[in-house]
């Protein structure tokens, strides 16, 4: 079978433990090195695992790539016309082609960087999982949670891929429609193909159940995946596959553990800073930080680089009650709304960065997030009195004025669904959420050219596979590429 070399033969990035909040950034970028050079001990191993948080901020976070799943969606709509500001992935008509690169740029006509910039970062779990046991006489409780770390990784990445270029879980039955490949080597000379879907689920699911076994029980930085963190992603991915039972017994422990954030302890621009575990509700972020160009995708929101406006729909969706404080997360300005929910100069942190509209810690998942699934996973289950109190929850944090919710059945899981799309609007799970819910996107203000709806389901909802995967190693392009 033939094999293709996904992009680059190692993560060369290292960096020294952090003692202060930004020192792990300041990374020695060991690109002439192999890997097996630069690791030598457990120091040098958690060394090159602080190179993969700088390896996630830079191309798994990065702004254009983030605007993603928020653009193909009915949250954001570019500010340009084409071929700037993703306008193909905006058109749904991204164009298969063997353009390379890490991060997405404006101009790219599909998603080929995230497989990229994904299967990077995965290799280089993949080499601290193979590698840090010989390590562990120096400290098993530190090669543990490296190695925890590194399969929580793996499985958000391969998350953030599956959900980019594969239907959705429900698509088919049992899942058995072309997913993505599970890549758990670091080996490029290691055959690979496309799994289906439920197999790339079995995947996660088994990575984050190591995860949660390695990591310690209690978080110091939430900068770092923790055992919550992982407990968590594995509820995001039982509420993915439908399995509402195992979403429900996770999603319930999580918010046991990490209250909301109330507005009283500065919610909602305390979710961007960073916080001790325990006076925050994030359970990992990202790291902003010029020398890496960790651009998150407020830079592109607002300030010099403006590429992307909200839509009327999510913009009248958080505006209808001006007492909710997330009222604030768009401004009206000439007609257009600005998304003003990441703010400006937040991190208040040395170094200065050069663009203030992206000095900010990006929340990459938190306990928001887990309530509703909590909701969610009880409204499918017939819990509806606690599908209630979680909704509740995060409703009255918002807003503590309004009334209880009383909805029931149907009208309850559209609630769960509205108050999901207001909570994480901007956050990068829109347009996985529809296809998940079998929801065809409808835009009230289809920029022009456009079209306003996108049916359920569509082989236009997901992105081509690289044309070098295709070529170089076989495997399935998806349908109508």
């Amino acid at each position: 079978m033939k094999y293709y070399k996904i992009f680059l033969v190692a993560l060369m990035l290292a960096a020294g433990t952090p003692a202060c909040k930004n020192d792990f950034l300041d990374v020695v970028d060991n690109g002439e090195l192999s890997r097996q050079s630069y690791v030598k001990d457990l120091n040098s191993m958690e060394s090159f695992m602080n190179g993969i948080y700088v390896s996630l901020n830079r191309y798994f976070v990065h702004g254009i790539g983030a605007a993603y799943p928020e653009l193909v969606a009915d949250n954001l709509k570019p500010l340009t016309l084409p071929p700037q500001s993703l306008w193909q992935h905006y058109n749904w008509s991204q164009q298969k082609d063997e353009v390379g690169g890490y991060s997405p740029i404006e101009t790219a006509l599909n998603m080929n960087a995230s497989w990229q910039g994904g299967y990077y970062i995965i290799r280089a779990c993949n080499f601290v999982i193979e590698e840090v046991d010989k390590y562990h006489n120096e400290n098993q409780v530190k090669a543990d949670n490296i190695k925890g770390q590194a399969y929580a990784i793996r499985a958000l990445v391969h998350f953030n891929l599956v959900n980019i270029f594969a239907q959705a879980y429900a698509f088919s039955a049992g899942a058995s429609h072309p997913g993505i490949p599970y890549i758990t080597t670091s080996d490029i000379s290691e055959p690979y193909s496309r799994q289906t879907v439920a197999e790339v689920y079995n995947g996660m699911i088994a990575d984050l159940g190591n995860a949660v076994k390695l990591l310690p029980a209690n978080a110091s930085d939430v900068r770092f995946m923790s055992r919550n963190a992982a407990n968590a992603l594995l509820a995001r991915t039982h509420l993915f596959k439908a399995d509402y039972p195992a979403a429900k017994t996770l999603a319930q422990e999580i918010c046991n553990q990490v209250p909301l954030l109330a507005i009283a302890d500065g919610y909602p621009n305390a979710l961007f800073n960073n916080k001790a575990p325990a006076e925050t509700e994030v359970l990992f972020q990202a790291t902003p930080g010029d020398n890496y160009s960790s651009r998150f995708l407020g830079t592109y929101l607002r300030g010099g680089l403006l590429r992307f406006n909200a839509t009327n729909d999510v913009a009248m969706i958080l505006q209808e009650n001006l007492n909710d404080i997330r009222s604030n997360w768009v401004t009206n300005e000439s007609g257009e709304w600005n998304v003003t929910k990441f703010p400006v100069s937040a991190t208040g942190e040395p170094p200065l960065r050069s663009i203030p509209e992206a000095d900010y810690y990006q929340p990459i998942i938190r306990s928001s997030e887990i309530f509703l699934t909590a909701a969610e996973a009880c409204a499918q289950t017939g819990d509806e009195n606690n599908a209630r109190t979680y909704l509740d929850a995060v409703r009255r944090r918002a807003d503590p004025s309004i009334g209880s919710s009383t909805a029931t059945g149907a009208a309850l899981l559209e609630a769960i669904y509205k108050e999901r799309r207001k909570e994480l609007s901007f956050e990068g799970l829109r347009m996985y959420d529809l296809q998940r819910w079998k929801k065809e996107v409808r835009r009230m203000d289809a920029l022009s050219g456009a079209p306003a709806v996108l049916a359920y389901p569509s082989n236009k909802a997901i992105a081509p596979i690289p044309l070098q995967d295709i070529k170089l190693a076989g495997i399935s392009q998806n349908i109508d590429y």
